[in-house]
């Protein structure tokens, strides 16, 4: 009697090379590079955070005494230029017809040296805001050919089917108050040229874009224009917005 004994084996034939997906041997792959690994003794800490000191505490003392040098004067006027009357709805007296002037005294107790930069501040105006950040067209403001390009500036896009320059709620939010100084009944003059960048100058705002339509539907948003004068020169008062 004979008898077959089979073992069990792989089923490929003979000679077929077995591919592996283990990576090819380096240093760089199995992370054996030389390598520095420092031991913080007591010693090496101390040291380090003395030379730190005697680096940043001078540069911290000479930021203290910049810091103490400048003068600063903060008035918050809203209120205090609103009528007793009318504060119930303040609202109401700002959107009124007629100017708003208000004559505040403002005391400085120290010696201001020149120049004296002058800033605004707004509260509870949020300008990252998605449906406000998008409503405005940058091309508008370059060409005069692309007025018409008001799709991105709903709401504020047109007025009875003509383009609204410039367009968008970032424009037809612009801050509107003005401001004079005086000292001794002696007036102080108000230099508004070159306070923007002069990228915007230079790229962003055509000299040949002159404003149309602007804050002539309601509601009204903010300031008015002089149409006679293009958005290269009126950009100061957007500096606030673009």
């Amino acid at each position: 009697m004979s008898s077959t004994v089979g073992g069990s084996g792989s089923s490929e034939p003979s000679g077929v090379k077995k591919t592996s997906k283990r990576p090819k041997y380096s240093k760089f792959t199995q992370q054996e590079l030389p390598a520095c690994k420092p031991i913080l003794t007591p010693r090496w800490v101390i040291l380090t955070f003395l030379v730190a000191g005697v680096v940043f505490i001078p540069l911290g003392v000479i930021c203290l005494f910049a810091s103490q040098g400048v003068v600063e004067i903060v008035y918050r006027y809203d209120t205090d230029c609103v009528p007793p009357s009318s504060r119930n709805n303040m609202v109401a007296y700002i959107q009124g017809e007629g100017d708003k002037i208000c004559n505040r005294t403002l005391t400085v107790t120290k010696p201001m040296k020149h120049p004296v930069y002058v800033y605004y501040q707004l509260e509870n105006f949020y300008q990252n805001h998605r449906r406000y950040v998008k409503s405005r067209n940058d091309a508008q403001l370059r060409s005069p050919s692309e007025e018409r390009d008001v799709k991105t500036c709903a709401p504020e896009d047109n007025v009875g089917g003509e383009p609204i320059v410039p367009c968008g709620l970032v424009a037809w939010s612009l801050f509107n108050d003005t401001y004079s100084f005086s000292r001794n009944s002696q007036q102080l003059p108000v230099n508004k040229k070159d306070i923007s960048w002069k990228s915007d100058r230079e790229h962003k705002f055509g000299k040949n874009v002159f404003p149309k339509n602007f804050q002539t539907g309601a509601p009204i948003g903010g300031g008015t224009l002089n149409i006679s004068k293009p958005v290269k020169i009126l950009q100061y008062q957007f500096r606030f917005f673009f």
